[in-house]
């Protein structure tokens, strides 16, 4: 019986996209070699060409991987709707746990695998500013609702704190690769969170029945 050529079956796609996901997290796109990836992945060269075509096209896919599974968690965190403080809270915290993690590369992925590119890779870049971008909106979108419902107050520079909590997710990013420890982090996120405290309506206390 003629035996069918093409990749084994034992190979697995999503584990090989999170295998090569954690190659360019810590070694960033420029810096990783298909060499790399081979061995993080198992697979000789040409399994990983027929399955993926070449590293430029690997990233992306690796990117695309790294945003709808491991960086899920603080986009939902900011949607849970537990009021707006809480919310933002919990997105920070999630944010940190997932930068310090050691089973991860260092701070965001999208942050840190793509940057200060060659010529030839500016795309790569480029794609990395405009998905740094789209969580800027998340948060801007996460804090019109809230003014909406009257959480924050009415004259709040609601662009302004979606610019600043960018901000502070890019340096906690940025702060965890270079070591810095979970405690630090931790405080980082409570001196944040008094630029959204300034601008917090407290909610009305509901009078007793005398």
């Amino acid at each position: 019986m003629q035996q069918t050529r093409g990749r084994p079956r034992s190979f697995d796609r999503d584990e090989a996209l999170r295998l090569a996901m954690q190659v360019f997290w810590n070694k960033g796109y420029e810096g990783t070699t298909m060499a790399d990836l081979t061995a993080a992945i198992g697979v000789k060269a040409p399994s990983l060409y027929a399955a993926f075509g070449d590293k430029n096209a690997l990233f992306r896919e690796a990117i695309d991987f790294y945003s709808a599974t491991t960086a899920i968690g603080p986009i939902n965190a900011l949607k849970e709707g537990k009021g707006m403080r809480e919310d933002l809270h919990n997105m920070l915290q999630t944010s940190v746990a997932l930068y310090a993690d050691p089973a991860n590369g260092k701070g965001c992925m999208v942050v840190v695998s793509a940057i200060n590119c060659a010529p030839e890779n500016a795309a790569h870049a480029e794609e990395m500013t405009a998905r740094r971008q789209k969580k800027r909106q998340e948060l801007l979108k996460r804090f019109r609702k809230a003014q909406e419902q009257n959480e924050l107050s009415a004259d709040a520079d609601i662009d302004g704190l979606a610019d600043f909590y960018t901000a502070v997710l890019h340096g906690l990013s940025l702060s965890a690769r270079d070591g810095v420890s979970c405690e630090r982090l931790a405080n980082t996120i409570c001196h944040a969170m008094k630029a959204l405290d300034a601008v917090l309506i407290a909610p009305k206390k509901k009078r007793v029945a005398q």
